[in-house]
């Protein structure tokens, strides 16, 4: 060897090693940022499970990386089983983004044709308004059919038990149309139970098998299907709600035919990070469907638009939660960046608190602090109605107001949570605190005059006190 080639060898093998020590310092300091996110994760995490506002499985991605998903407290209390992330929860209106990808997928087949009329898969559909309404109305959730809440009897056991998808069908053509088809967004339910009528229809064959053929089979989501009949399949959690005297009452089994395809898939956070990956591409939906499936004026079933992380950053994203007795869902995807958090839950959790926690998250994953909930009112009343101890937690706000960060939309959500988990007077007592607290919010007057005549709070104790 030349002292001249020796000399290039030497520079050669200098700039390898100093290419090699670059990298290697490169990586370690991302596995230390990585290692910080998801300790940071944690504790916002750990600060929603600490107060009793999150119980279940959690998957939150960064650019298509899973950095962390966790699992907390219990698939069956009265077995004392906890839960672990490969468990299956109910997704309830989750179910929708599932629904309308198949539809989508159909239509790309020739089965079917999104202007298709309503009337032309049921001949119930009569009268002008009603065979005006199109397969499009019906995703985008335009069609003017309400929601299932007003159907007479919905809260009755028994027509639970006796009604058929035939039956539900000639009760769901009977209901009055809220709005023209087109003209307004009105949420229904009973709009994708037909959806997935409708596709039975065109196949001659059921939903679920049809779900597993064009989605979850593809992207081997194992763990995913759709509930039937009375009562959940064994590898689903079991769901809660609060208690009045504190702690949790399993939910009472509801017919989820009846549900079908707006509310009875389930899944669980790794099936559903599978989708979300899914809808990157084209396997499932081509472009011009996934225009539609995303459009922004007229999503079908998805949240489009733009939020705040922090103060000074606006990101694009895709989300959509799902709220069924005992079970409540939360999935945001941030499109520009390809991050993903899912949250599946089967305790009492509200919309509000659920688009919380996710934001705290996403802070972490743009580099951001997330907020300290130490002061949090929604989460020490949560916490104290999970303890049982409510009046006593309502009674030191009111001593200390000033300790504690208070939000009309945080409290209202909590107000109706606590309402709907059967809990009549405590949800009175926040309707009450929030109208006192934002004595110029007409909202406020309005959601306890509105709290004040639900069926729910006819016989609570302090509704005369309250109301009157």
């Amino acid at each position: 060897m030349t002292i001249f080639t020796k000399q290039l060898w030497i520079m050669a093998t200098s700039l390898l090693l100093a290419s090699c020590t670059s990298s290697q310092n490169e990586s370690l300091s991302n596995t230390k940022h990585d290692e910080k996110s998801k300790k940071a994760i944690e504790q916002v995490v750990e600060s929603y499970v600490s107060n009793h506002a999150f119980e279940g499985t959690i998957l939150v991605s960064k650019s298509q990386n899973i950095v962390f998903e966790r699992a907390y407290g219990f698939s069956d209390r009265e077995k004392n089983q906890t839960t672990n992330t490969e468990h299956s929860f109910l997704l309830a209106s989750l179910s929708k983004p599932l629904t309308a990808t198949l539809i989508l997928m159909l239509e790309q087949q020739g089965k079917l044709s999104l202007d298709d009329s309503l009337a032309n898969y049921f001949p119930q559909f009569t009268g002008p308004l009603k065979q005006k309404i199109t397969l499009h109305h019906l995703l985008s959730h335009t069609s003017g059919i309400p929601n299932h809440f007003g159907i007479d009897g919905w809260f009755e056991p028994e027509f639970h038990q006796a009604t058929s998808d035939l039956d539900f069908i000639t009760v769901i053509s009977k209901l009055p149309i809220s709005s023209a088809p087109g003209k307004d967004y009105l949420y229904s339910n009973p709009a994708y139970f037909l959806l997935g009528q409708i596709v039975e229809k065109v196949t001659a064959q059921s939903f679920s098998t049809n779900l597993d053929n064009h989605i979850l089979s593809p992207l081997s989501m194992r763990r995913s299907g759709v509930a039937t009949g009375v009562g959940l399949d064994s590898g689903i959690v079991k769901g809660y709600q609060w208690r009045k005297d504190g702690g949790y009452r399993e939910q009472v089994a509801k017919n989820m035919d009846l549900f079908g395809a707006g509310a009875a898939i389930y899944s669980n956070i790794h099936d559903l990070y599978q989708f979300d990956l899914a809808l990157y591409g084209n396997k499932l939906v081509n472009k011009n469907n996934k225009q539609r499936l995303f459009d922004p004026e007229n999503a079908y079933s998805w949240r489009v638009g733009n939020v705040a992380i922090g103060k000074e950053q606006n990101v694009n994203v895709h989300m959509y939660d799902g709220q069924f007795d005992g079970f409540s869902t939360f999935m945001t995807r941030f499109v520009d960046d390809k991050h993903s958090i899912i949250i599946l839950s089967n305790v009492s959790m509200s919309y509000f608190v659920k688009q919380q926690m996710t934001m705290d998250i996403a802070a972490i994953l743009y580099d951001q602090e997330a907020p300290n909930r130490s002061n949090d009112v929604s989460l020490a009343l949560i916490n104290g109605i999970v303890t049982g101890l409510f009046d006593e937690t309502l009674n030191n706000i009111l001593v200390n107001k000033e300790s504690w960060l208070f939000s009309e939309a945080s409290l209202s959500a909590l107000a109706y949570q606590v309402l709907w988990s059967g809990l009549g007077e405590n949800s009175l007592k926040l309707f009450s605190l929030i109208s006192t607290s934002f004595p110029d919010s007409s909202s406020a007057k309005q959601n306890l005059q509105q709290a004040c005549s639900h069926r729910l709070t006819l016989s609570a104790s302090n509704r005369e006190y309250i109301c009157n």
